[in-house]
């Protein structure tokens, strides 16, 4: 962690101070109380150093993940070697700028939250703000959970937007992931309803223009599988139809050409 690194001289001035109060002076114990004010007050603000210097000199996703976004993220492999740098960057970043908070899970891998964002950081890739300030919460559970909101149904995704919170089920984001054309992943699903909301007013192009059949051949996935897979009988179509442009690029141009140019504006614009 970046604070760790700039407390090292501190941490050296406490050793120092300390050595100094016992073996010179009890003057220098003033020195003593500064090194701890300072680290103490560091320590309280750390998650604004540590986003401070990671803004500045972002660091790359492990090499070991690259496989994980190079051979299952459409949108990552239309990129030129400079703009996946810069997507693994914002990776990064949004990882880290979630609060992700586990429910019956010992902790949340790295590779589990790479699978959760690759979603938003490809629909805000060219936005200069590509954080969702305002659903920075994600609670993860190992299985479909029921909720406040639909203590009746067992399900697998979910948003929460009076809290800013999103909910996954962990089992079905890897599933999702890791084979795409068997499974879906449903964060996709869930920040695409969120960007829907954040940006309500963009030219997305006519919604009506796009049915469940549309959806269906451009996926693969009836409307009857995924409502069985979210496991909530009213699914929104346009984060579907969002969701799908980024998941199934070829074939979204293929059945919905008109809708994928007004996307393709907002998406690809550089």
């Amino acid at each position: 962690m970046p604070f760790y690194r700039l407390a090292t001289p501190f941490v050296l001035l406490l050793l120092l101070s300390i050595y100094l109060t016992i073996e010179v002076s009890e003057n220098w114990a003033l020195l003593i109380v500064f090194s701890v004010i300072v680290l103490i007050g560091g320590l309280v603000v750390s998650p604004l150093i540590n986003w401070w210097w990671w803004e500045r000199f972002p660091p790359d996703i492990p090499k070991d993940l690259h496989k994980l976004i190079e051979n299952r993220v459409p949108f990552y492999q239309n990129l030129d070697k400079v703009e996946q740098r810069e997507f693994r960057r914002r990776a990064f970043l949004f990882s880290q700028g979630t609060n992700f908070m586990e429910q019956g899970i010992d902790k949340i891998s790295e590779d589990a939250k790479l699978m959760m964002v690759v979603a938003p950081v490809s629909m805000g890739f060219y936005e200069e703000h590509f954080l969702f300030d305002k659903f920075e919460n994600v609670v993860v559970y190992p299985h479909p959970f029921p909720s406040p909101q639909f203590p009746e149904h067992l399900h697998t995704s979910e948003i929460y937007e009076e809290d800013g919170v999103l909910m996954f089920c962990l089992g079905h984001i890897i599933r999702g992931h890791l084979e795409p054309h068997q499974y879906f992943n449903s964060a996709w699903y869930e920040y695409a309803r969120v960007y829907l909301m954040t940006y309500p007013d963009r030219k997305y192009g006519d919604w009506s223009l796009v049915d469940w059949s549309h959806l269906e051949q451009i996926s693969g996935f009836s409307k009857k599988a995924l409502v069985k897979w979210v496991g909530l009988p009213d699914l929104d179509k346009n984060a579907f139809t969002l969701a799908f442009y980024f998941l199934y690029p070829k074939q979204f141009q293929r059945f919905l050409p008109e809708m994928f140019g007004h996307l393709r504006l907002i998406f690809e614009s550089k």
